[in-house]
């Protein structure tokens, strides 16, 4: 019997992405995930589909071939200067672009992974219902894909989640990101400044955010919900963890440093808990003590 949950996934190899593969096949859904590399991992209930996500002729082909109940769009640049970077436009077309064949092809029910940077940030818990003011062009444009998805998914009747992620560490992470950058210096004897420990921030686990995506995916919720923990860790304590778990505490050197950043950027994950019904798994030495022991 052929899968009556079939679902297209992007962005199915980024720090995310990765995760999202064994948890998808765990609530039956047959894994359609798009690469670009030459080779991936052999997981049970994945085929890997090669091509490029800004071949509008490609994805109009693999979609009428696959036609999945399911869309889960995570793709997106993460590194380097992406906050400003000219491809942030790009993906806006190409969110449409799938969506567009998506709907030709049957689909049902799309979710799409956005920023907690959309939001204008306060230092009170942010609620999906608060104001949007996004700073750059990465937040101005997932936030664009959002309204539009949202509009063009009424139209077409096709459900459509819109996840909101806010901080986030997990396995095998880009040298440039915090937890690498700490564990690398740790692991390599030099001292790792952080120079505002103050800011306190929501940081989730990759493997939770997977699964709540995947939650997120398998349910009805529509709109926007936040992709959080609900809790707010100082910098100065996260990097104590880690160093902690590192045996290298000695070698953090913490500072606070005045500046115009808010203090607290934590959200409110009442919709992920109470409505999709997804609860974080890992606590925060639980989660930074396997991505040590697998880094």
């Amino acid at each position: 019997m052929p899968c009556s949950k079939k679902v297209f996934v992007t962005g199915a190899t980024g720090l995310i992405g990765k995760e999202l593969l064994l948890p998808l096949t765990q609530a039956g859904f047959d894994v359609f995930a798009l690469t670009i590399d030459e080779t991936n991992p052999s997981v049970p209930g994945i085929h890997w589909v090669k091509g490029n996500l800004f071949d509008e002729l490609f994805i109009a082909r693999t979609l009428a071939e696959v036609q999945p109940s399911h869309l889960l769009n995570m793709a997106w640049c993460a590194t380097g200067d992406y906050a400003t970077a000219n491809i942030n436009f790009d993906f806006v077309r190409a969110g449409l672009t799938l969506l567009k064949h998506f709907a030709q092809n049957g689909g049902k029910r799309a979710v799409f992974a956005g920023t907690c940077f959309e939001y204008a940030l306060t230092d009170h818990p942010i609620r999906e219902t608060d104001a949007v003011e996004p700073p750059n062009p990465y937040a101005c444009c997932k936030n664009a894909l959002h309204q539009m998805a949202e509009m063009f998914c009424r139209q077409n009747h096709i459900s459509f989640g819109y996840g909101r992620i806010f901080y986030v560490y997990g396995r095998k992470e880009h040298p440039s990101r915090l937890t690498a950058g700490i564990m690398n210096a740790l692991r390599e004897g030099k001292p790792y400044e952080i120079k505002f420990s103050q800011l306190r921030r929501d940081y989730m686990y990759s493997k939770d955010i997977a699964g709540a995506f995947v939650k997120l995916l398998d349910s009805s919720v529509e709109g926007a919900v936040n992709i959080c923990t609900g809790k707010a860790v100082s910098l100065a304590e996260y990097a104590t963890v880690l160093g902690t778990l590192l045996h290298r505490p000695d070698l953090l050197v913490l500072k606070q440093e005045p500046t115009s950043q808010p203090l607290t950027i934590v959200g409110d994950n009442t919709r992920l808990t109470q409505e999709v019904g997804f609860v974080p798994r890992y606590c925060l030495e639980e989660g930074l003590r396997e991505v040590v022991e697998e880094n």
